[in-house]
């Protein structure tokens, strides 16, 4: 058994993490306390330390189990990552800096959205078995209860995992509420709930109808203490308030005096006896009476959150874990493609690119959608190459004949196996039939991140179709492909029989797991000119133009172009490479390029299309929130579906990859429409955060990207571009369903309610339904009239299949659509659950054959000399046993006679060695409820855990650890630094601390420390520990020594040496350099790692002061060593430079020359301005081996060239050189 797996059951066993901190409130979401709304709420001004929200919770309980899975389960040996290391931090550890954690975050994002939408949804909000208010924890406990088979089939049957996410998060609210709201912590608990919304547990002695609970306190309002009654039955408060559709939900409090209340500012129970309250959702008296409570409730609430998800991952494994929360470094390749008859050659085309794509580009998922008329399908969504290159080789074209096909259900079926964040490529040469479907897959698509590519060719158009039923079907054709590839930053490729090969590398890229979106124009004609700002974080960008070009010219930040329509040109240019490059359709990628703003101009006689993207880990995401500080929890709502026209959001901004990227500054957002053109332009001067809620103008009334600016530690701004197109309208959809409307069994039907709205012109709407699975059966009604600020409903009814499978997720989608304004279109999107015929909560039975022996043997340097082994019994005789485990994994575990929902016996064998004593052996039955058999022998005796850098110096660390209780004595630990034997430290106590010293500053250090034993009588080392850290920079130095070493008209190359002192540090330079004579803040500036640079796109006959400073790893600057440099000219001397044995002395008018002494009874001295002609020069003679050339121009650069003549009058030698004055403020 490795030791990191050791450390981690040591740590789950002995270690309690207790994090608090944070300056938001427990409610749904962080409230921005100054806004007028939410002063009078939450009184910020008496807020008592640090306060915590669902967001938050969710967030942190995510990141400890995460950060728990990955060190159970590490990528290499030496792998270690710092216990308060952030989302992204844990992410860049286990899969490289260079990968991106955008899909992680948005899965964790999903789930937090989930939680909050608790607080939003109207069949949510106001339910008190889903926010833990008026005694209804039984109910409480029965709908967690009944929500985690949906939560586990939807993962195990269905990998539905967007429909868990929504599931889960939904169950994390009412988790957390449990703890803010009731009286747990008050009785004096210290640990968890751990049976709380679990199957087969219960809440132990609830508070009875009658019975008191608590006790009035001396005001209604404001801070109360010791009301709770101790030894009391386990309640929550009472909350009421006005609220018209929340009246039906909200139970009285009882008039007995003896019940408690929510309290606070928006609780009119506060004021009945019992008066005040016990909630504990904020650190404010103001809105939570026991806020001195709040820090231990949201403690428990994370401890809770985290131990529900280890049940998760009990139950579902380590691989669907990991695709719960996309944990992958590879991503997927996903194509729907028509195979009717007209696609013969290009169905050829895509199987043979097919296979170069799966052998050079690293996917771990491959989905395939095969659309015909009128079959779609079927769905391939594999992880095995070989599977799904046999599926597309066995692709044939047939059927079809009649024009349209069905585009718009093969992009339905690939969408929803499809991850978010994902790529999608549709190959069709026809149009859609199916376009009813159209709005409501955007929508889809916008909700999942996923970007769709179209690859037309040759297609033909109808205006409609009519099936054989008669019914009139909406066909889409090339407009309505670029909408869908425009609205969610894919493109669309279309071409006269397109040749595959050329956008086969298009495909690979869309499998890249690190691209962010710098820039995306369309609808463009005539000529551009955009600025490219490239970010010290950009390891590579990728400039793709879709269109025919006069011209796209690219320059970097020295002014130096690159033709983008020179292919021959652009392949032979170091640096560059060239993706595809056809006569309408161009991708070119710039390795490694130089830090600053870029510049691109394009041109064009008909429309083109233009998009950047860059390999980064900085990106972010958006998502619109209306502030709703009505009860029972103010918070910030989540907009679903399409914004609103002329409203003011709040814009929340995860800044994903911020600490790694070093993001000094957040400036601004803008809305840009597709052109380019600023619609709205908002500014930000908070703090920069994980997380920030920006308030915005009105949206405006058309489309548009949402773009990011800020800048990095160098000063080099930054841009991201969210590549979904925003279009605002005037209607809007919502879910008005509980969860149980949207499940039933087999054979069963359901129905759920959605509202629309409209917030436009008085129109009829078309209603359309859809779903993937096919349950929904009618949508009722299909047209409605709506006035200005009008809502009705609209009821969806599904029938579920005797066949079903229990589990099955259908993506359900819903959309209105005016019929005055074609543009007010908005969609609802639901996950519709299949529910097991029979309820089963009766978790899988476990029996142990034999008990496990390593008495003696469970000790650190002895524990793998022996193996133990035990044999163990599963069964589950409701929905029977679908999966069995073992963890951690032993030396052996075999599984005789398992097939996925027997009933029958199961027997299991495992075997390890007496270094792993801790063990569950886990059988998972049909619906996921989990049984075990844990074997627990105790901790390994001798185990370093929780060893870490204490302290940081320059040249020294405290290194710190524990040790768990041995009968074996620590002789003691033998310190190896970076692989070499250091030091050995004595220590014998179970926590030890030691100063390593004399370890070189600003470096790597790698330590591992072995515990050696007394072990009758001779050394017995056990297994070793790791943790490494970075010492501290020093100071750095002046470089010195600089040097012009060569120049050309337009480009000067000059050098440095280092500092002595920095021999021991890897330290950076940053070079600037501007014009003499210009003002030094329009000069340009960038860091290199070598002690040379050169500086391009200069003028001819110019004159340039360079500044070369040092900079340390942690970003200290060193004073600046400046000196000049000279482009070469007609008239200026060559040969000029170190080897000159002209020194000068510059003033802001003048120049002191000196040379050598010689035997030369005169010397002439001729200057003049660089750039001026021959017979422009001056020149004087002097006897003195020095001369001051007086009366110049400041800021000017000048040749000098000094003529010895001996005795005769004969010429004896020549020196020539150059001096630039001082410009004003110069030294």
């Amino acid at each position: 058994m490795s030791l990191k797996i050791l450390t981690a059951f040591v740590m789950k066993f002995l270690f309690l993490a207790f994090v608090v901190g944070g300056a938001s409130a427990f409610l749904a979401t962080p409230l921005n306390t100054s806004d007028p709304d939410v002063i009078n709420i939450l009184c910020p001004d008496q807020m008592d330390g640090a306060t915590r929200d669902h967001e938050w919770i969710t967030r942190e309980a995510i990141r400890r189990n995460i950060r728990r899975f990955f060190t159970a389960h590490p990528p290499r040996p030496d792998f270690f990552v710092p216990s308060e290391a952030t989302l992204t931090e844990l992410y860049h550890a286990y899969y490289g800096s260079t990968s991106s954690p955008t899909r992680f975050i948005k899965a964790v994002n999903s789930i937090a959205a989930s939680n909050v939408k608790a607080d939003s949804s109207a069949q949510l909000r106001y339910d008190p078995a889903i926010q833990a208010d008026g005694e209804s924890l039984e109910e409480l406990q029965a709908t967690l209860i009944a929500r985690y088979p949906q939560i586990l089939t939807s993962i195990l049957h269905d990998e539905s995992y967007s429909a868990a996410r929504a599931l889960l998060g939904t169950s994390y609210h009412s988790i957390q509420k449990f703890y803010s709201h009731s009286t747990w912590v008050e009785q004096g608990n210290v640990g968890i709930l751990e049976g709380l919304g679990i199957p087969g547990s219960d809440l132990g002695n609830l508070a009875g109808e009658s019975d008191n609970v608590c006790t009035s306190c001396a005001n209604p309002q404001g801070e109360c203490s010791a009301n709770v009654i101790l030894g009391s039955g386990l309640s929550t408060g009472y909350y009421e308030y006005e609220d018209e559709v929340g009246a039906s939900f909200l139970i009285p409090k009882p008039p007995t005096g003896g019940k408690c209340s929510h309290g606070g500012a928006l609780d009119a129970s506060a004021s009945q006896p019992a008066e005040g309250g016990i909630n504990k959702d904020t650190t404010s008296p103001c809105f939570s009476p026991h806020f001195y409570l709040h820090s231990y409730a949201a403690e428990m609430a994370v401890e809770a959150t985290d131990h529900y998800l280890n049940v998760i991952l009990d139950a579902v494994g380590e691989e669907k874990y990991r695709r719960l929360f996309d944990l992958y470094f590879g991503s997927a390749l996903s194509i729907c493609i028509d195979t009717t008859g007209s696609m013969g050659d290009d169905i050829e085309a895509v199987v043979d690119q097919v296979e170069q794509i799966v052998a050079h580009s690293t996917v771990e998922l491959y989905i395939l959608v095969p659309f015909n008329d009128p079959e779609v399908g079927p769905l391939i969504s594999t992880s095995d190459a070989q599977v799904f290159l046999d599926a597309v080789r066995s692709l044939y074209a047939h059927g079809g004949g009649d024009g349209p096909e069905m585009f718009w259900g093969g992009l339905q079926m690939a969408l929803k196996a499809t991850p978010d964040y994902g790529s999608l490529f549709c190959f069709t040469d026809a149009d859609g039939k199916d376009g009813e479907l159209m709005e409501g897959l955007i929508s889809l698509a916008q909700q999942k991140h996923v970007k769709v590519t179209v690859i037309l060719s040759d297609i033909y158009k109808k205006s409609e179709q009519t099936d054989e039923g008669g019914d009139t079907k909406l066909v889409t054709s090339v407009e309505e492909y670029q909408r869908l590839a425009d609205s969610t930053g894919g493109l669309l490729i279309s071409t006269d029989k397109f040749d595959v090969s050329d956008i086969v590398a298009i495909i690979g890229e869309g499998v890249e797991t690190s691209t962010v979106t710098l820039e995306s124009l369309a609808e463009m004609t005539g000529s551009l000119s955009v600025s490219l700002p490239i970010d010290d974080s950009i390891l590579d960008f990728e400039v793709r133009i879709t269109g025919v070009l006069s011209q796209a010219m690219l320059f970097d930040i020295t002014g130096t172009a690159y033709d983008l329509t020179d292919k021959a040109a652009l392949e032979a240019t170091a640096g560059v490479e060239v993706i595809s490059h056809t006569g309408t359709f161009l991708a070119v990628r710039f390795l490694s390029p130089r830090h600053g703003v870029w510049s691109l101009s394009v041109s064009a006689s008909v429309d083109y299309a233009l998009a950047v993207s860059a390999t980064s880990s900085l990106d972010f995401l958006g998502e619109f929130a209306l502030l709703d500080p009505s009860p029972p929890h103010p918070h910030y709502r989540k907009t679903e579906g399409r914004p609103l026209t002329n409203t003011v959001y709040y814009l929340e901004v995860t800044l994903v990859g911020h600490l790694e990227s070093e993001v000094t500054r957040v400036s601004k957002v803008e809305f840009v429409d597709k052109s380019g053109t600023v619609l709205r332009e908002i500014a930000y001067a908070g703090d920069v955060a994980d997380q920030m809620y920006i308030r915005t103008d009105p949206l405006p009334d058309h489309s548009f990207y949402i773009k990011l600016f800020g800048h990095v530690s160098s000063g080099n701004m930054f841009t991201r571009m969210m590549p979904v197109l925003i279009t605002p309208v005037e209607t809007s959809v919502e879910v008005w369903a509980s969860l149980q409307d949207l499940s039933a069994k087999p054979g069963d039907s359901a129905s759920a309610k959605f509202i629309v709205t409209n917030y436009g012109l008085e129109s009829f709407f078309n209603i359309y339904g859809t779903d993937d699975m096919g349950f929904l059966v009618n949508v009722e009604p299909t047209r409605i009239y709506l006035k200005n600020n009008q809502s009705l409903p609209v009821i969806a009814t599904f029938q579920v299949p005797l066949d079903a499978t229990h589990g099955t997720v259908s993506t359900v989608i819903v959309t209105a659509q005016s019929e005055k304004q074609t543009q007010s279109v908005n969609s609802a999107i639901a996950h519709f659950v299949v529910l097991p015929q029979e309820s089963d909560f009766e978790p899988p039975t476990c029996s142990l054959v034999n008990d496990p022996i390593c008495t003696g043997f469970n000790f650190n340097g002895i524990c793998d000399t022996l193996q133990w082994s035990v044999r163990a019994t599963l069964r589950d005789t409701g929905s029977g046993l679908y999966r069995v485990d073992a963890v951690p994994e032993g030396t052996t575990f075999g599984v005789s006679d398992f097939l996925p929902g027997t009933t029958a016996d199961v027997e299991t064998y495992y075997t390890a060695t007496c270094c792993t004593t801790q063990v569950d052996i886990i059988g998972v039955d049909g619906v996921g409820n989990v049984g075990k058999c844990h074997i627990d022998m105790g901790v390994v005796g001798g185990l370093i855990y929780d060893f870490e850098v204490d302290q940081v110096g320059e040249t020294w660390l405290v290194l710190h650890w524990n040790i768990t209780p041995s009968d074996y004595a620590i002789d003691y630990y033998d310190l190896s630094i970076n692989g070499v034997p250091s030091q050995h430290i004595t220590c014998h106590d179970l926590y030890c601390r030691a100063l390593v010293t004399y370890v070189d500053p600003c470096s790597f250090q790698a330590f591992n420390l072995t515990p050696v034993f007394d072990y009758h009588g001779t050394d017995m080392a056990g297994f070793p520990a790791y943790t490494d850290a970075v010492t501290l920079d020093k100071e750095p130095g002046i470089p010195y020594n600089g040097t012009e070493i060569d120049a050309t008209e337009t480009s000067i190359t000059i050098s440095w040496h280092p500092h002595p002192d920095h021999v021991l540090c890897s330290f950076e330079y940053e070079v600037c350099y501007f014009e003499v004579g210009t003002d030094p803040s329009s000069g340009l500036c960038e860091r290199t790692a070598d002690t040379f640079y050169t500086m391009q796109g200069l003028g001819e006959c110019e004159a340039y002061i360079a500044d070369v400073a040092a900079l340390s790893p942690s970003g200290m600057q060193s004073a600046k060593l400046e000196f000049y440099g000279v482009t070469l000219c007609d008239g200026l001397p060559r040969g000029r430079g170190a080897d000159s044995s002209l020194n000068f002395v510059p003033q802001t008018t003048s120049v002191a020359l000196t040379w050598p002494q010689t035997d030369a009874t005169s010397y002439q001295v001729c200057y003049s301005e660089v750039g001026r002609t021959q017979d422009q020069r001056a020149c004087e003679r002097t006897t003195d081996p020095f001369y001051e050339i007086l009366g110049l121009h400041p800021c000017k650069a000048y040749a000098t060239e000094v003529t010895a003549a001996d005795p005769t009058g004969g010429r004896m030698l020549s020196g020539e050189s150059y001096a630039v004055t001082l410009c004003s403020g110069m030294s």
